[in-house]
């Protein structure tokens, strides 16, 4: 009996610590996020939070056949562009979506699971979109943990 408490209490533990070790909520860290350079534009890259039982296959993420992250349940990042047209891909499923970037704009790349079953062998299929409502992809980001870019492009966020 004793046993099975400290084995509970260190499961709990455990959970307490892996929930703290993503990055900062884009809901804390809004505000913080640097000023785009004139001319150049931001893409954000965001993923909710799988079900769960479904398993993601984090992809990497390219932009302009250039990896700039991974995808991950429940995390975001952006990178800031230079304004033009941008073909983006997740390298794995070479599923692409295309789109133009003007100066001072921010697009919104909205990834989820689909096709996954839900049992624990089930890996979905990646499906990505271009979310056009602001307001909608903060609100879907707000909860969301900043996994930052590549490492090349990370920045440092805090709330």
């Amino acid at each position: 009996m004793q046993s099975s408490l400290k084995m509970m209490a260190a499961a709990a533990l455990g959970a307490a610590l892996l929930a703290g070790c993503g990055g900062p909520r884009y809901q804390d860290v809004a505000g913080t996020i640097p000023v785009m350079v004139p001319e150049t534009g931001r893409i954000y890259f965001y993923q909710p939070a799988a079900p769960i039982g479904v398993v993601s296959n984090q992809p990497y993420l390219r932009v302009k056949g250039v990896k700039v992250g991974r995808s991950k349940p429940g995390s975001f990042f952006y990178v800031n562009r230079p304004a033009g047209k941008y073909e983006i891909d997740t390298l794995r499923d070479g599923e692409t979506l295309t789109f133009d970037l003007a100066p001072g704009q921010t697009r919104y790349v909205r990834l989820s699971i689909e096709g996954a079953t839900g049992n624990a062998a089930s890996v979905g299929r990646q499906d990505m979109r271009l979310e056009e409502s602001e307001k909608i992809a903060q609100q879907e980001m707000s909860p969301l943990k900043y996994w930052g870019a590549g490492s090349r492009e990370r920045v440092k966020l805090r709330p």
